[in-house]
C-alpha cells in the first residue's frame, strides 16, 4: 500500500500523544506476553504485509490474551478523542453503494476476531491499512523514541524480567491502539472497541515478533534465572548431529573441533563438542547440572567417559546440533541448562552406541563448577574413539545378546513377552494360554480389542525345537499359571518388558516355576548359573537381548527375527481366556500369626476372624458370597448356586470367573469374590472373599462390613 510521507508524518505526534494515554491502562501480565513474543518466534526479519500474515496474527496469540486486553482497554477505547485526519480517508475509498457481502463466523470464535473478520468483509483494506501505518510509525522519529525509552520510563529502569517484558509490550500495543483508533474513527469503522483492539494487536504482534528485546531485558532475565536456577538440573531430548559432533555451547555451533587428544571431547570457545559415530542422525542426549562434583564415577553401561575443563564467559550453555533441527537458544528441552553464572566448571561426557551405526548413539554430559584442571579419561574402549586418538582399534569381542539385538528395533521394542516352550506344538501351546487354536483371528482385530478393551491375545509359531509365543504389549506368559500348563512335561521360559522398563524373566520345568525375578536381581540357585552365565543385567544395554539369551538357554529353543516376521506375515492371532489366578494363604509370621495385624477388609476387627476354627472362617467366606449374589442379582445363578453348595468352583463357574476378567467385566469383583472364597487357606478365603465383595458393593460396601461384622459376632 503506498502510503505519502506526509501522511505519517502528520500522524506522528498524534499517535504520540494517545499512546501516553493508552500505555497506563494496559494489564502487566498480557503485556509481558506480547513482550516476549520475540523469544517464542522463529521469525526473525522484517515483517512484510499480506493478506495471508494478516489474518494469521491474531490465531497465533490464542484466544484468551486479546480478549483480556480487550476487557482492560473496552472503556478506554471507547471514550478515546480522536482528531479528523482528511488525508486517511483518500486512501481508502469508500466502496459503492449496493455492494452484497456475505459474512459468516465460528461460534466460540473470541470478540475481536469476529470484529476483525467482519472489518475484512465489509470495509477490505483497512485492516492492511492499520497494520502498514503501525509499521511506518514505528519508525517515525517521535514514535520510535517512545518505543524505545519504554523501559526505561517505568520506574527508572529497575524493572524485573516480567517488568521489562511488559513495558516492551505494552509500548507497541499502545502504538497499535493509537494507529487502529485514528484510522478506523477517520475511516467511519472504529465504533466497536473489539474491531480497535482486534486490528491493533494485529498490527502490534509481527512488530514485536521482529523487535529486538530492550537493552535492559538480557540483565533482567539472568536476575530472574539466578534466582530460581536450582540444583540438581535433569533434561533430555534428542539431537540430531552435525558433521559428526553436537556442542554444549553459549554462543555458535563451533565450525572446527579437533577429537584426536581423548577421541570423544574437544573443548571449543564458549563451551565444549562431542564426536558422535553418526554424520547427521539423531542421539540422544541427557544433560545433569549438580552443585558439586559427583561422589564416584559410574562406567559400566558405557564405552567411553570423559571428562574436561570448560570456562564459562556467562552460563546457560545450550545443547546444540543441525541447525535446521532446533529453534533459537538451542533444542527446547536441552537449551540453556548450565548455571546462569560465568566461571570455570568440569563436564563428564559419557558415550555408547558411536560403534554400532543403529541409531542408537546415546550420551550424558554431567556439569559442575570446578576449578581448572586436566582432562580425565574414565574409559576407552569403542573402536571410533581408538581411531581418533590414533591407536590400534580393539578386537571385537562377539556377545552372547548380539544374536538378539534385533527386537530393539521389532514391533516389540517398547514392550511385550516372547514365551518360548520347548518340545510343544503351536496347538498345545495356545491350549495352556487359555486360547482356542479352532479360533483364530486377525492380529489388527486382536489389537484393536486389546486397545479398546485390554482383552489378552497371542501369536504364536513354531521355531526349532519349540514353540514361540508372542505377546504386543501383554504379559500372560509371565503369569504362574500359565507357565505352569506351558510346561506340563516339558521346560517353558518367558521374558516380559514394558515401556517403564519393568522386566519379569520367568522358567518352568513339568508344570512347576523353577524361578522368575525382575532382569538383574541376583539368584543364589546354582542351578540358574549356566543359564545367567556372562549375561551381565547391571549394563542397562541390551537387557532384553540378553534376557532372551537366558530364555533360549533354559529351553534349549532359540527365536529369532525371521521367526517374528513369519509371524506378522501370517498376521493370525488367537484370543486368551485368561487362567484362574494363584489362591495364595495368608502371609504368617514364624510364630504363625497373620502378619500386618490390625489391617483388613473389617479394619481391626480382621484380627478376630483369625481366632475362629476353619469351618467358621470358611462360612465367614461363603457368607460373604451369598449375600454379594443376592446384592448384584445373582442369587438365583444356577452356577452360583452349584457353588455355594458344594463350596467349590465348578468347571462352569470357574469359566465364568475366567471371563469376567476381560471384555465389560460385568460383575468381575463379585465372581473374584467367588474365586477368593476357594482358597484351601481357610483364613485367607474368608479375607479374600470379604475384601473383593467390597469393591462388588460399590457405594454401599460400608453396609456389607456392618453386616459381616455382626455375622462375625454370631460365628463367635
Amino acid at each position: 500500500m503506498d502510503i505519502p510521507d506526509t501522511v505519517v508524518d502528520e500522524l506522528g505526534s498524534l499517535v504520540v500523544q494517545t499512546m501516553w494515554s493508552v500505555r497506563p491502562r494496559i494489564p502487566a501480565p498480557p503485556a509481558a506476553a506480547l513482550g516476549r513474543l520475540r523469544l517464542s518466534s522463529d521469525e526473525f526479519g522484517s515483517y512484510a504485509v499480506g493478506e495471508e500474515g494478516i489474518r494469521a496474527e491474531l490465531s497465533r496469540l490464542g484466544q484468551l490474551l486479546p480478549e483480556r486486553i480487550l476487557g482492560a482497554l473496552e472503556l478506554l477505547v471507547a471514550e478515546l478523542a480522536v482528531p479528523e485526519v482528511p488525508s486517511l480517508a483518500a486512501l481508502l475509498p469508500v466502496p459503492e453503494d449496493g455492494r452484497a457481502v456475505m459474512f459468516a463466523y465460528l461460534t466460540g470464535s473470541g470478540a475481536t476476531t469476529t470484529a476483525i473478520d467482519k472489518l475484512e468483509a465489509f470495509r477490505p483494506g483497512a485492516l492492511a491499512l492499520v497494520v502498514e501505518l503501525t509499521v511506518r510509525l514505528s519508525e517515525h522519529s517521535d514514535v520510535a523514541a517512545q518505543l524505545h525509552s519504554a523501559v526505561a520510563s517505568d520506574s527508572a529502569g529497575a524493572l524485573d524480567e516480567a517488568g521489562v517484558a511488559a513495558a516492551h509490550g505494552a509500548a507497541y500495543l499502545a502504538l497499535g491502539v493509537a494507529v487502529a483508533t485514528i484510522v478506523l474513527r477517520n475511516l467511519g469503522d472504529g465504533d466497536d472497541p473489539a474491531t480497535v483492539v482486534g486490528a491493533a494487536l494485529t498490527a502490534a504482534s509481527p512488530l514485536l515478533r521482529a523487535a529486538p528485546m530492550p537493552a535492559e531485558y538480557a540483565a533482567a532475565r539472568i536476575a530472574q534465572l539466578r534466582d530460581g536456577y536450582l540444583y540438581p538440573r535433569y533434561s533430555s531430548g534428542n539431537v540430531r548431529a552435525c558433521e559428526h559432533r553436537f556442542a554444549l555451547s553459549e554462543s555458535d555451533f563451533p565450525a572446527t573441533a579437533d577429537f584426536g587428544d581423548n577421541g570423544l571431547v574437544a573443548v571449543v570457545p564458549g563451551g565444549i563438542a562431542v564426536r558422535t559415530g553418526t554424520a547427521d542422525a539423531t542421539v540422544q542426549v541427557t544433560v545433569e547440572v549438580l552443585e558439586a562434583a559427583p561422589s564416584d564415577v559410574d562406567v559400566s553401561g558405557w564405552d567411553e567417559v570423559v571428562e574436561v575443563a570448560w570456562t564459562a564467559s556467562h552460563g546457560l550453555a545450550s545443547i546444540l546440533g543441525a541447525p535446521q533441527s532446533e529453534g533459537r537458544g538451542g533444542h527446547g528441552s536441552l537449551a540453556e541448562q548450565t548455571p546462569p553464572w560465568p566461571g570455570n566448571y568440569r563436564v563428564r561426557v559419557y558415550a555408547t552406541g558411536r560403534d554400532e551405526g543403529d541409531g542408537q548413539e546415546s550420551y550424558k554430559l554431567t556439569v559442575w563448577q570446578s576449578p581448572a584442571t586436566d582432562t580425565v579419561v574414565h574409559k576407552r574402549t569403542d573402536r571410533l574413539g581408538h581411531r581418533l586418538r590414533g591407536e590400534a582399534e580393539p578386537l571385537v569381542a562377539a556377545k552372547p545378546e548380539d544374536a538378539y539385538r534385533w527386537v530393539e528395533q521389532s514391533a516389540l521394542a517398547e514392550a511385550g513377552t516372547i514365551t518360548v516352550v520347548a518340545a510343544g506344538n503351536p496347538d498345545t501351546v495356545v491350549r495352556a494360554f487359555g486360547a482356542d487354536p479352532a479360533t483364530p483371528e486377525r492380529m489388527d482385530e486382536l489389537e484393536e480389542r486389546a486397545m479398546e478393551r485390554n482383552d489378552p491375545w497371542i501369536a504364536v509359531a513354531s521355531i526349532a525345537d519349540g514353540v514361540m509365543a508372542v505377546e504386543y504389549n501383554g504379559y500372560q506368559g509371565s503369569h504362574g499359571p500359565e507357565l505352569r500348563a506351558l510346561s506340563s512335561g516339558t521346560r517353558a521360559a518367558s521374558l516380559y518388558w514394558n515401556v517403564n522398563g519393568l522386566t519379569r524373566l520367568s522358567f518352568a520345568e513339568d508344570g512347576r516355576i523353577v524361578a522368575a525375578f525382575e532382569l538383574g536381581e541376583q539368584q543364589q540357585d546354582p542351578a540358574l548359573a549356566p543359564i545367567l552365565r556372562d549375561l551381565d543385567f547391571d549394563d542397562y544395554r541390551n537387557r532384553i537381548a540378553k534376557g532372551l539369551v537366558a530364555v533360549e538357554r533354559f529351553t534349549g529353543s532359540a527365536c529369532t527375527e525371521s521367526d517374528l516376521a513369519r509371524v506378522e506375515s501370517a498376521g493370525i492371532g488367537f484370543a486368551v481366556l485368561p487362567l484362574l489366578g494363584e489362591l495364595h494363604p495368608v502371609w504368617r509370621e514364624s510364630d504363625g500369626s497373620r502378619a500386618q495385624q490390625g489391617h483388613g477388609p473389617l479394619g481391626a476387627d480382621t484380627d478376630l476372624l483369625a481366632d475362629l476354627p476353619a469351618e467358621r472362617q470358611q462360612a465367614m467366606a461363603w457368607w460373604v458370597v451369598r449375600r454379594t449374589a443376592e446384592y448384584v442379582h445373582l442369587a438365583e445363578d444356577p452356577d452360583v448356586l452349584a457353588c455355594i453348595e458344594i463350596r467349590e468352583l465348578t468347571p462352569e463357574a470357574e469359566l465364568r470367573v475366567r471371563q469376567s476378567s476381560i471384555g465389560d467385566q460385568t460383575n468381575y469383583w463379585f465372581w473374584f469374590a467367588l474365586h477368593q472364597a476357594t482358597n484351601p487357606d481357610s483364613l485367607a478365603a474368608a479375607i479374600g472373599a470379604l475384601d473383593a465383595a467390597r469393591y462388588a458393593w460399590g457405594p454401599a460396601a460400608a453396609d456389607l462390613v456392618d453386616e459381616a461384622r455382626t455375622v462375625l459376632a454370631d460365628l463367635r
